[in-house]
């Protein structure tokens, strides 16, 4: 293309769909084959004539800008002038006015332009106010006038007519004008990548086999952009490429309390290549398909804009004859006949069974059930055809890797072997076909739609027969079974070296039990080794009887009767209980046994037993502050505890002991917890950060919230906003947090962590080191946030010393905001800065508020210390950690020892 050609408004719309075709378009290459362009011509050609003839344009037609700018404004020109934008053309230089022959002649500053654009689709897209700001750029360098402050859209069947606001769009307008010069300059052509829009688009088949011929990435339909830039930056740009990271894994063994559902499937990129380099179908477990019926299959086109449905195609066999049959609508209007139509015909089918290619068909079942109700009878055979039917995308997806691009029906029936007569089938092209017949009348169009429709149902019967032939059903008609890789026979046996041995002889499994470390230790080598021998007999000696420091007696015996009033009572059993102590002195802990002896009693006259004495735990109240010292403040696990009791006082405790200590602890400072939560809520400021418990099952979380001088821990089975609602109502001062988004939620002034902004721009830089808009972003921020740290060092978090940055502060969110960026990290970079633009520097309006969420993640890492050792718990568990760890953070948080605390059995911290 010319360097000094301007920029029409055909590159302009190809730009907006795919770079590639603008390339093409204003370069002049021509497709040989014009179908779509031909057919979106003829669509808006028919379409423009009837507005023209419609009441919303009145008596004033829209002139074309060609007309406007060689002619200039007609003698009979109405003070308002429309403009069709459908031949517009832009200078590439924006400051450059085209010229016109007699512009000084016509100039008239009382006289408006508007830009006008006409489209046949019933819902109006971004592009269309696009394009009117493209047109007001151009008629603003036609005319030289100022640039027009509204235009026009008239779109849809009833020729609605929407205002559009020129200064809305006009920044990005621009932006894409310059980003098509700048591409025509650089003179080669742009990255080619594969899109949705390829599909009603002439240059199709040149794009696709370039694109085969490179083997990208972007032929991979189901793969984003983001994973295919993902995949860029390990060096990943080919299919075959993709094909060798494919590793099969083993399934998570996950202990759960409850029956688990099964885990969604999921599509795998790499296996899919892998497929594709092979040239061979592989397949993922056991699939399975289910036909019980009479396989009918169906296949509807419809007119998404407009929410109805025009053709209904199904194919089955009567008889062993193959019968097609379709049923057309000429409108909204003709809808339920068809469908009246449509249900007979399956009525007259045995024992029918729908079966299709996608969700479009299931969405069309179901929409007509509700849109058209049947009589009972009818709505039984319907809900039975709905729940019968059968989705072979279903079947296909995450289970069956075709040798194909995607797993769409016309990329699968053609590796069959299936081939459609219209070349350019596809859906997309159905819809613009249908618009064109709308407009036009065209029959030939109708039988082409027809026709295509059937093929469609033709196709889904040959992958039917395909997939039942790789599921080996009965479905498969007799055929042998189709050639298939399963990727279990990719997989590299594990080498199991611990767990239960699967023996597959009962020999094999009695000499695995005898080579085991603690049969060998007990019942080989103590025969042939005296040591050993030694060491075992002393392992199996009796633990020594504890000796009674301290005997009490308790005299309790009651005055009378508690149930009859008789004063007559007398002994009936005399009993004891032998509590386990520590006692602390100043040279150290030692053991304190304390024998309790009471009496049991029986009335005289009702023989009613009563025990005034209340037995209490058989460990006293300093041992159980001490084995939570142990089990929170140390983080020794439940047999470590008691191993250590047992080892240094001869104390004799269980694991399970160890957890109803920690479960009675836990209940008796709840109230203490609910107090830490209260001063949270209350106070000026609070940390959130969130980390991933160790519940059965997976998937529970625990929120941390702190301030500076108290911390807590809350459980929660998921990580939804809800527990923020709940743990921070009526919160009325700052909350510092990271970026994730349920925080956003909470209504109160927040603070973003500028720390977690600047790795992660940081870890940016490391991965894309020569971008400039990225290395702007990070120069600033930097420069930026080492002032206000200077300032913080020097005088503390103090809102009149910090007062002087937000000059500063507002100059770098406006300068990221003007920042006009092209690549894609860029582009995510400055949209994240933008959308927190009102939390990333509040900490500057107030006193004692962080920049950071050090505090929360300080308090995160205590709870990770913990996590380890748990292993795993349940919620009940988990829950009686975070109350015992939140009272032991908070006392250190305020310089109190935690050990001291939990003797003292006091329940207040202030």
């Amino acid at each position: 293309m010319d360097a000094s050609a301007n920029i029409s408004a055909a590159v302009f719309a190809a730009y907006l769909k795919c770079s590639t075709k603008a390339y093409l378009t204003a370069h002049g290459e021509k497709s040989p084959d014009s179908f779509f362009a031909d057919t979106l011509g003829r669509t808006s050609a028919a379409y423009k004539a009837r507005v023209s003839q419609g009441p919303r344009m009145g008596s004033t037609n829209a002139v074309s800008f060609d007309y406007l700018r060689q002619t200039g404004v007609p003698a009979e020109y109405t003070p308002t002038l429309l403009v069709d934008c459908e031949t517009a053309a832009c200078a590439r230089d924006l400051a450059v006015a085209v010229r016109v022959g007699n512009q000084t002649e016509r100039a008239d500053p009382g006289h408006d332009y508007v830009p006008i654009v006409f489209s046949a689709w019933n819902k109006r897209d971004r592009s269309d106010d696009l394009l009117v700001c493209f047109g007001a750029m151009a008629i603003q360098q036609a005319t030289g006038e100022e640039i027009p402050s509204y235009g026009r859209v008239i779109y849809g069947e009833g020729e609605r007519d929407r205002t559009v606001r020129i200064d809305n769009h006009l920044p990005k307008a621009r932006q894409i004008v310059e980003a098509i010069a700048s591409a025509s300059l650089a003179g080669d052509p742009p990255p080619l990548i594969l899109n949705n829009h390829c599909a009603m688009c002439d240059f199709q088949a040149r794009c696709r086999a370039l694109a085969i011929e490179r083997e990208d990435l972007s032929l991979l339909g189901a793969m984003t952009a983001k994973e295919r830039s993902r995949n860029s930056e390990k060096g990943i740009s080919t299919i075959t490429q993709l094909s060798y990271g494919y590793r099969p894994r083993r399934r998570r063994r996950i202990k759960s309390t409850a029956p688990r559902a099964s885990p969604p499937v999921k599509h795998d990129h790499k296996l899919k290549a892998l497929a594709i380099k092979k040239a061979q179908t592989h397949v993922v477990g056991s699939p399975t398909l289910s036909i019980q019926g009479t396989p009918v299959f169906m296949d509807v086109e419809g007119v998404p804009d407009r929410d109805y449905y025009y053709l209904i195609g199904l194919r089955y066999e009567a008889e062993g004859i193959p019968v097609e049959k379709s049923f057309w609508a000429d409108g909204p209007e003709g809808e339920r006949e068809i469908w009246r139509q449509c249900l007979c015909a399956l009525k007259l089918v045995e024992k029918p069974q729908i079966v299709h290619h996608g969700a479009y068909e299931s969405r069309f079942l179901k929409a007509m059930r509700e849109r058209w109700p049947a009589s009972f009878e009818d709505a039984e055979f319907l809900d039975r055809l709905i729940d019968g039917s059968v989705n072979l995308l279903g079947c296909i997806y995450g289970r069956i890797y075709f040798p194909t691009y995607s797993n769409g029906l016309k990329d699968i029936a053609r590796w069959l072997g299936f081939e459609w007569t219209w070349p350019q089938a596809s859906g997309s092209a159905a819809m613009l076909v249908r618009r064109c017949w709308e407009l036009t009348s065209d029959e030939r169009l109708r039988r082409e739609l027809i026709a295509y429709n059937i093929e469609d149902c033709r196709a889904a019967e040959l992958v039917a027969e395909a997939l039942a032939r790789i599921c080996g059903t009965g479905e498969s008609g007799g055929k042998t079974k189709l050639e298939t890789v399963n990727v279990e026979s990719l997989e590299v046996g594990f080498q199991r070296t611990f767990g239960k041995f699967p023996s597959a002889l009962p020999e094999f499994e009695k000499i695995n039990a005898a080579a085991y470390w603690d049969y060998q230790r007990s019942k080989v080598y103590v025969r042939t080794n005296k040591a050993i021998r030694r060491t075992i007999e002393k392992s199996v000696k009796p633990v020594k009887k504890v000796a009674v420091e301290k005997e009490a007696t308790i005299d309790d015996r009651p005055a009378c009767c508690p149930r009859c009033g008789a004063s007559k009572v007398w002994v009936a059993k005399r009993l004891s209980q032998t509590v386990f102590d520590l006692k602390f002195t100043r040279r150290g802990i030692k053991r304190w046994v304390v024998r309790y002896r009471y009496n049991s009693y029986r009335c005289g006259a009702c023989k009613a037993e009563m025990t005034i004495y209340q037995r209490r735990s058989k460990f006293g109240q300093n041992l159980c502050a001490y084995i939570i010292y142990l089990l929170i403040e140390m983080r020794l696990s439940r047999q470590n505890i008691a191993e250590h009791v047992a080892t240094l006082f001869n104390v004799s405790i269980t694991a399970s002991a160890v957890h109803n200590v920690k479960s009675a602890m836990a209940r008796y400072y709840e109230p203490t917890y609910r107090w830490i939560l209260e001063q949270i809520r209350s106070g000026p400021l609070v940390n959130a950060d969130e980390t991933k418990g160790v519940v059965y099952g997976g998937g529970h979380y625990v929120w941390t919230f702190a301030n500076l001088t108290a911390i807590a821990y809350v459980y929660s089975s998921s990580r939804e906003a809800s527990i923020l609602d709940e743990t921070l109502a009526d919160f009325k001062g700052v909350l510092v947090s990271d970026f994730y988004g349920a925080y956003d939620a909470v209504p109160c002034q927040q603070q973003k962590c500028l720390i977690h902004l600047m790795r992660d721009i940081n870890e940016d830089m490391l991965k894309h080191p020569f971008n400039e808009e990225l290395t702007f972003i990070a120069t600033r921020f930097g420069s930026l946030l080492r002032e206000i740290v200077e300032t913080i060092d020097r005088y503390g978090l103090k809102k009149r010393n910090l007062g002087k940055h937000k000059r500063s502060a507002e100059r770098f969110l406006n300068d990221v905001a003007e920042l006009r960026c092209a690549t894609e990290v860029g582009i995510a970079m400055r949209k994240r800065i933008e959308k927190n633009k009102e939390k990333l520097f509040a900490f500057l309006d107030y006193d004692d508020v962080p920049w950071n969420n050090n505090n929360a993640e300080h308090a995160v890492r205590a709870y990770t210390r913990i996590r380890n050792v748990m292993a795993s718990s349940t919620p009940k568990g988990t829950n009686e950690y975070c109350i015992l760890l939140s009272l032991q953070q908070t006392l250190r948080c305020r310089g109190i020892p935690f050990l001291d605390f939990l003797q003292s059995r006091r329940s207040e911290i202030d």
